[in-house]
């Protein structure tokens, strides 16, 4: 199942989207885990997004690409959320409050993006959803 959550960059929006699956725990109990097994908690979810939100600055964000503002957001937000599966960004009219238009771009083309650009990324092995401590922000 694929789960999406809306961040907001500056005046850019972006759904951050993930892969879980509803699993047996050891007492057979039905729980949200991400595919690879580690335990999903939305509220947690939501709070790493939140201050992401709160810590983007346009600098930090060209520090992964000087030239494309769209892949500078989306390695901004793939180096704080290694488990998202995409990313889709929304333009909302201002007319009716519609997207007018919407993009997606997968784990697999942002990591070939940061291979063929050499782009430097913040290895975190020790990321923990449920573990703030263990977040890069």
């Amino acid at each position: 199942m694929l789960i999406e959550k809306r961040v907001k960059l500056r005046s850019n929006f972006y759904y951050v989207v993930v892969d879980v699956q509803y699993k047996k725990d050891k007492q057979g109990y039905m729980i949200l885990k991400f595919r690879d097994g580690n335990p999903y908690d939305g509220g947690d979810f939501s709070r790493l997004l939140e201050r992401c939100s709160k810590a983007y600055t346009y600098k930090k964000a060209r520090e992964y690409d000087g030239d494309i503002g769209f892949m500078a957001d989306v390695m901004y937000l793939y180096d704080r959320v290694p488990f998202l599966v995409g990313i889709k960004d929304v333009y909302i009219t201002d007319d009716d409050n519609l997207p007018y238009s919407m993009g997606y771009i997968t784990k697999e083309e942002i990591d070939e993006y940061i291979k063929l650009n050499k782009v430097k990324m913040n290895k975190n092995p020790r990321f923990c959803l449920i573990n703030e401590e263990t977040w890069i922000i």
